[in-house]
């Protein structure tokens, strides 16, 4: 076995715990809020530990690569979903290999889809990242350490780093890279692919725009080896999806590269040299809706930072689904956050996106406010209905509003397992409380407390109303003001038992003591029970009073509401009629010559016209441009009713995909292969009768002569 060599490589460069950030701002995660878990806290208590959120639980965060942070889950403190921040590394270390330099290895055997390492350094802006790189291009760095976080955010290990630097490529790697959301932040961790053996070497899959100007070779020695690494002009093997997209997309590598191999032209012609991703790729990609096990990889690849093309592909296998139950999931996995932070992205820049992403919330089950209000999603579609120039997003956002508005707040008393609760409830988390370094700043906590209450009650804070609400777990409970009556806990002498003990007063025989005790014990039973009885009886009462006063108010808004809309119609209605006849119908003809069967003839006509003369431009040699003008008319004519005919309200799009250009292609070949045919025998026949006439032309002269 290879010595050991990680002291030695510790020599070579600044090992840091956490990455650093400059400017501070730079990594962020996009998200404008935490996000929650709906796990609930799982006491260990013989290893004194939190067990929930764990491997095999099915924690919304962590299937969808985000941590779980203190203070803002019901998870309870230091559950399972803590890796990066807890340091929960595997242990590693540094061998010499022989023609890689340093390497990492498996001192013992790392599971499948085990964390590994977090990939550390200096995360830096991209135009600081490409002066480096230059910069150690000029000082003959042999190897950098460069990792994209984002298209913006660059990781550089070279000067100061982890362990994980150390890992080097394989074109067939044991692990791969996943980008995690803690906290505020966006960060990169290895995890295993499959088993790692003990002592066997770490590697994964390097990816684009890491190595500088100058490309490396690979020494990885695989049967699939791309040679070399990097370089200004990437192989279409460093294009290819990470495997989180590829299936979020509802691809296979497989696929992709069958595309790659049938449309290699593409790739030069359509697509930037600094291209990330295999754009006419994933253009290409016919996506379907989703199914339940689709949803946890489409929404974690949408919560973390995307291509534009593949957001919208992302975005369209959501738009298409109308399964309830998945829909229902969906909202689960942080649907309403995750669409608040794309509307405030695309806002302005892309309304067919948004509209999508509005007719999505529309879909949605609505039951409660909770997770809308939790998202903070009205004041984002609230702001599109009063500031969006677009009519279409106003009425959908208004609309949307309005159906939310509907709905009500709903609180829980949180569930807790039946042998973990006391005689009138457990007060708080178990879980001890430890100050961390790594929790972001600015939290806002979210507290159990027993303090001063009455015994039995517990106080929550409410991150919805930032607010406290009060529960009592023994009677299934809550209210919102502070409880000043508790629950008796333990007996008062009742009237009956005083008067009892009066007349046995002095009395030391010892006989009267069990029988004294058991009065006690059942009058005291009969009190609390009624006492209970009429403390609920309040409560419900009270609690059915709030609900009253919560739907009245809400009638008599939407009594307003509606007030103020017929006045605004019958204002519209009278000024229409003053307008007159003429004016009414010059608008109706206006509006409805907008999208009429004519118009849209029209767009496709001009659509189809700018590519089919390119096709048939080939045969003007042979037919003359007159003929190759009347094909094309009687191709664009012909397409443009067939497109019509799929959809006849449907408007083209402003470049045709290539997929359609192809078809198009072959369309134009059938066609004028079958002009061609009738052109050449009308030729031939004419030429044959020009020959005959010649003849006897030549016959009648010498005749004459």
């Amino acid at each position: 076995m290879d010595l050991d060599k990680t002291e030695e490589a510790k020599s070579r460069f600044e090992e840091i715990k956490k990455c650093t950030y400059t400017p501070k701002t730079i990594g962020s995660s996009n998200q404008q809020e935490y996000m929650t878990c709906d796990c609930q806290e799982h006491w260990d208590s013989a290893n004194q530990k939190n067990l929930a959120c764990g491997d095999d639980s099915s924690c919304i965060n962590r299937v969808t690569s985000v941590e779980c942070v203190n203070g803002h889950c019901l998870c309870g403190t230091d559950c399972q979903n803590q890796r990066f921040q807890k340091r929960q590394y595997a242990s590693v270390s540094v061998f010499q290999t022989e023609l890689k330099g340093y390497g990492l290895r498996a001192n013992q055997t790392i599971p499948e889809l085990a964390f590994i390492y977090e990939y550390i350094g200096e995360v830096i802006d991209e135009t600081t990242f490409r002066a480096r790189m230059l910069d150690y291009d000029k000082k003959n760095f042999k190897h950098f350490y460069f990792m994209m976080l984002k298209q913006d955010s660059f990781i550089d290990a070279t000067i100061k780093g982890s362990l994980a630097r150390f890992c080097n490529h394989s074109c067939n790697p044991n692990a791969y890279v996943d980008k995690w959301v803690v906290g505020d932040k966006l960060r990169m961790g290895i995890f295993a692919k499959r088993a790692i053996q003990q002592n066997e070497e770490i590697t994964f899959d390097y990816n684009v725009d890491r190595y500088g100007a100058q490309s490396q070779p690979c020494y990885c020695g695989e049967p699939n080896c791309v040679k070399f690494m990097g370089g200004k002009t990437q192989t279409d093997a460093a294009l290819l999806l990470p495997d989180g997209i590829s299936e979020a997309l509802g691809v296979t590598a497989k696929q992709e590269k069958q595309w790659l191999k049938e449309n290699k032209h593409l790739r030069a012609k359509q697509q930037a040299e600094d291209a990330v991703i295999n754009e006419m790729f994933i253009k290409s990609i016919e996506v379907q809706e989703l199914t339940e096990a689709d949803v946890s990889k489409v929404m974690g690849a949408l919560m973390k930072p995307q291509d534009i093309h593949i957001v919208r592909k992302l975005i369209q296998r959501i738009y298409m689904t109308n399964d309830a139950s998945v829909n229902s999931l969906i909202v689960r996995f942080h649907g309403y956050k995750t669409l608040s932070t794309l509307i405030k992205e695309f806002r302005g820049v892309d309304d067919e996106m948004v509209l999508k992403i509005l007719t999505i919330l529309s879909k949605w089950p609505k039951v409660t406010r909770n997770k809308i209000s939790s998202s903070q999603i009205e004041n984002v579609v609230k702001d599109l209905e009063e500031s969006s120039p677009n009519d279409d997003i106003k009425a959908l956002a208004s609309e949307l509003l309005q159906e939310w508005g509907n709905l009500q707040m709903a609180y829980r008393i949180p569930k807790t397992k039946s042998d973990s609760i006391s005689s009138y409830g457990r007060k708080g988390s178990r879980s001890p409380k430890v100050e961390t370094s790594e929790e972001p700043e600015h939290q806002t906590t979210f507290t159990v407390s027993t303090e001063g209450l009455p015994d039995g009650w517990e106080m929550a804070f409410d991150e919805n109303t930032k607010s406290n609400y009060y529960y009592h777990r023994e009677l299934n409970i809550s209210r919102w003001d502070r409880p000043t009556a508790s629950v008796p806990t333990g007996p008062k002498i009742g009237n009956e038992a005083k008067s009892f003990k009066n007349k046995n007063h002095g009395n030391n025989n010892g006989n009267a003591g069990p029988f004294y005790g058991e009065l006690l014990a059942q009058q005291e039973e009969e009190r609390l029970k009624l006492e209970k009885e009429e403390q609920f009886m309040k409560l419900q009462e009270r609690e059915k009073q709030l609900q009253e006063l919560i739907k009245q108010s809400g009638d008599e808004q939407r009594k307003k509401q509606i007030e103020e809309r017929n006045k605004i119609q019958e204002k519209l209605k009278k000024q229409q009629e003053k307008l007159g006849k003429s004016s009414r119908s010059k608008s109706s003809k206006h509006k409805s010559s907008k999208n009429t069967p004519e118009t849209l003839e029209k767009k496709w006509t001009h659509v189809m016209a700018k590519h089919i003369p390119n096709c048939i431009k080939k045969y003007e040699a042979e037919i003359g441009r007159d003929n190759i003008k009347g094909c094309a008319k009687d191709i664009v004519k012909t397409l443009v009713a067939k497109e019509l005919k799929k959809d006849a309200n449907a408007n083209p799009p402003k470049e045709l995909e290539s997929a359609k250009l192809k078809k198009i292609k072959e369309y134009c070949t059938i066609f004028m292969e079958k002009f061609l045919v009738k052109y050449r025998a009308k030729h031939d026949r004419k030429r044959k009768g020009d020959d005959v006439k010649t003849g006897d032309e030549e016959a009648v002269k010498k005749a004459k002569i």
